[in-house]
């Protein structure tokens, strides 16, 4: 009978592992994503507004820049204010943002 707990409590614990694991895996391949993307944009933004070099290297690493601080700062924020408000308030922020970047008549 304990084997049995003992079995049960590892496969638990197992699955956590496994499920934490695919949320990191996942939190890795959207950053992926949104690199490529940006990169595939780019050669069109950089012709529709007519950018520089220094314009297009800013705009791809305010990208990269912007995952940096999300990454420092939502841990932080997530103790305190709660996990479910923080991927609201995150939802809502890139919501307003791609409003934003989808109106914006220049750089």
């Amino acid at each position: 009978m304990a084997d049995a707990a003992s079995s049960d409590s590892s496969g638990g614990s197992r699955r956590f592992v496994y499920v934490v694991a695919s949320v990191a895996a996942l939190g890795g391949l959207l950053f992926g994503y949104d690199t490529g993307i940006i990169s595939g944009a780019l050669l069109f933004i950089g012709k529709d507004f007519d950018l520089n070099a220094f314009l297009e290297g800013f705009i791809v690493s305010s990208l990269l820049l912007g995952a940096v601080v999300g990454a420092g700062v939502s841990g932080a924020l997530s103790d305190r204010l709660g996990r479910r408000t923080i991927i609201l308030l995150a939802a809502t922020i890139f919501a307003v943002g791609a409003i934003g970047a989808g109106l914006a008549p220049s750089v």
